[in-house]
């Protein structure tokens, strides 16, 4: 019986923030209700995250504590079926951020989609620009990596923990490093 009365009121616990969470768009606008998802449980995080425009796959586990950085909804995120996103992960959505079935990203992971220097004088070399990262099926990143925008990886990569990914590389790659490297090819 006691289970049933916790499943019931985390349901209830669950409609009330993301009710809270449109109320607080409505009156002062998307960024300041998407300050609040950091701090949802994984649950309400999912239902919030769909109800604004991201695509989750079903069997996903979604961890609590993740940022969302220029956007004005979640479209931008497609995740496929079955991926794990650890704890404070960081994502840039000025782009696209695709992350494929099977997907395994552990926490404190950044995905970066564009890149301004507006108020440098490094913008006249370095034009901003924005590009989408994409990460194939049954693809593992370890704990603190970083994506920068225009990376591809293929399906069944391993990337090391603590690498920063900037650029694309083929299936079955192992790559670590800063910045990450190709280590080897993986057999099966």
């Amino acid at each position: 019986m006691g289970i049933g009365i916790r499943k019931s009121f985390f349901k209830i616990y669950s409609v009330l923030k993301v009710t809270e969470f449109g109320v607080r768009k409505y009156l002062f606008g998307f960024e300041t209700a998407n300050q609040m998802v950091s701090r949802f449980d994984k649950i309400t995080l999912v239902k919030v995250l769909k109800k604004y425009g991201a695509t989750i796959g079903d069997g996903c586990d979604i961890e609590c504590g993740l940022t969302f950085h220029n956007c004005f909804d979640y479209i931008g995120l497609k995740v496929g079926a079955n991926v794990h996103i650890g704890k404070n992960c960081f994502f840039d959505l000025a782009d696209e951020v695709r992350i494929e079935s099977n997907v395994v990203v552990s926490m404190n992971t950044s995905f970066i989609t564009h890149i301004n220097m507006k108020k440098s004088q490094l913008e006249k070399i370095f034009k901003p620009k924005t590009e989408k990262l994409i990460i194939g099926k049954n693809t593992y990143v370890g704990a603190n990596c970083c994506l920068l925008m225009g990376v591809e990886l293929g399906e069944n990569c391993f990337v090391a923990a603590g690498s920063v990914v900037t650029k694309s590389f083929n299936s079955d790659s192992f790559i670590a490093g800063v910045p990450a490297v190709l280590k080897r090819m993986i057999t099966k």
